[in-house]
C-alpha cells in the first residue's frame, strides 16, 4: 500500500492559494479514479483508489501545514505503511511556477510542512515539488505562498495535474528515479504523453 498526500491548509480561506497546490494535485488524482467522496480519518480527509492493482490512500491533512507530520504519522501507523511508501505533493517557492521535481529523501528546504513531516516520520518519503515561484522582490515569502494565484498560474498547475495520475502510476510501478526522469520539468517544457498502462 502507498499513501499519496497533498499538503495544504483546510478551509475556504486557503482555497486557490499557492500553498495549497498539493491539495489541487491529489484532488485531481482522486477525480481521475472516480472518487468524489472523502472520509475523515487520521487527521486527514482520505479516499482509497487502486493504482496498478494496489490500494493507494489519497490524503489531505486537516492539521494545517505546519503540523502535516501529525497526519502522516497517524495514517502510516494505522495502515502500517513505511515512510518510503509515502508520496507527498508540495508547493515549492524556489521553483518556477508549474515546474516539477521528484525526489525520494532529502531536506525540508525551508518548507514548514516538510519540516513537520521529517520531525514526525524521518526523511525517507517521496517529495513531488510543484513550482509556485519565484517570490517577487519585496514580498514576504509567507505572504506570497498564502496569496491567491492568477489564471495564468492556474493553467500551468492544470497542465501538471493532467499528468498526476500517470506520474503516481509510474513511480509506484517503475520507481521514483524513472518517474523523475520522465516528469521532472521546468514549466516551459512540454509534458510527455501518458505512458502505457
Amino acid at each position: 500500500m502507498h499513501i499519496v498526500m497533498g499538503l495544504g491548509n483546510p478551509g475556504p480561506k486557503y482555497q486557490d492559494t499557492r500553498h495549497n497546490v498539493g491539495f489541487v494535485m491529489v484532488d485531481r488524482l482522486a477525480r481521475d479514479h472516480g472518487k468524489q467522496d472523502w472520509k475523515n480519518e487520521g487527521k486527514s480527509l482520505t479516499a482509497k483508489v487502486e493504482v496498478n492493482g494496489e490500494t493507494v490512500l489519497i490524503s489531505q491533512p486537516q492539521t494545517f501545514m505546519n503540523l502535516s507530520g501529525e497526519a502522516a504519522q497517524s495514517l502510516l501507523a494505522f495502515y502500517k505503511v513505511k515512510p518510503e511508501n509515502l508520496i507527498v505533493f508540495v508547493d515549492e517557492v524556489y521553483l518556477p511556477v508549474g515546474s516539477v521535481r521528484i525526489r525520494q529523501g532529502g531536506s525540508a528546504g525551508g518548507h514548514n510542512g516538510l519540516k513537520s513531516l521529517i520531525a514526525c516520520i524521518g526523511e525517507d518519503f517521496v517529495r513531488v515539488r510543484i513550482g509556485v515561484g519565484p517570490c517577487p522582490a519585496g514580498w514576504d515569502r509567507a505572504d506570497f505562498v498564502l496569496s491567491k494565484y492568477g489564471s495564468s498560474e492556474k493553467a500551468l498547475y492544470g497542465k501538471v495535474s493532467d499528468s498526476v495520475s500517470d506520474l503516481v502510476r509510474t513511480g509506484i510501478q517503475s520507481g521514483w528515479e524513472k518517474a523523475g526522469s520522465r516528469y521532472n520539468r521546468r514549466s516551459e517544457d512540454t509534458f510527455p504523453p501518458e505512458s502505457k498502462r
